[in-house]
């Protein structure tokens, strides 16, 4: 008996990965902005998902630093070709966005071990990590991001069942890479005991249509 079929792919959860071309060239002056912002303000955050680790606060990006700014607008370019994408929006659309950022913030993890628990970001649209140091013996157990699976399981243990077990996704840092991910998925970081800091930047952006 013939039928038709149809098979839909529901709410895809969508990862990006984008390296920046000029990473080398702000490298160092990041470096500095955060050595400078770390002596004014030696506590740092102190956050409950955090180990051993120096967190700023997440307003960063008004502290209008020019390495810093320019960091920010690579990723702006990146979050928008994201949510382009997830949003189905043709390459030729005239439609205009407008990427802002909600919150930035830089970690140095230290070598002892520095990590963050599973968290989501809240009241955002799409998050990243961006990669401004981190030594070349990084891997999958040494400093990596890690994203949890966000499909229930609901103790299906058949067969039928098994595309939905594979719970965790590593991705192993690469300087001067930023990963850009939904604000709902559940991430944290392997704990890093390499010869360099780990040093990260994380924002949470906001994107709205301005016209058409």
């Amino acid at each position: 008996m013939a039928f038709r079929e149809t098979i839909e792919y529901l709410w895809p959860i969508h990862l990006g990965s984008f390296e920046n071309k000029d990473h080398l060239n702000i490298k160092s002056g990041l470096l500095d902005f955060f050595d400078e912002y770390e002596k004014e303000k030696p506590l740092g955050r102190q956050g409950a998902e955090n180990s051993n680790l120096f967190e700023s606060s997440y307003d960063v990006h008004l502290k209008k630093n020019k390495f810093f700014n320019q960091l920010l607008f690579f990723i702006s370019k990146c979050v928008l070709k994201m949510s382009n994408y997830s949003n189905m929006v043709p390459e030729n659309s005239k439609d205009v966005f407008d990427v802002s950022v909600k919150d930035s913030w830089f970690i140095k993890y230290k070598k002892e071990k520095g990590y963050v628990l599973p968290h989501v970001h809240s009241f955002c649209s799409w998050c990243c990590v961006y990669y401004v140091q981190i030594g070349d013996d990084a891997d999958l157990m040494n400093g990596s991001t890690y994203f949890l699976n966000p499909r229930a399981h609901r103790d299906s243990l058949d067969f039928g069942s098994d595309y939905r077990k594979k719970n965790t996704k590593f991705k192993i840092p690469k300087e001067g890479t930023v990963l850009v991910w939904p604000n709902n998925l559940l991430h944290g970081s392997v704990p890093y005991l390499g010869e360099k800091e780990r040093i990260i930047v994380s924002a949470n952006f906001l994107v709205n249509k301005v016209s058409k």
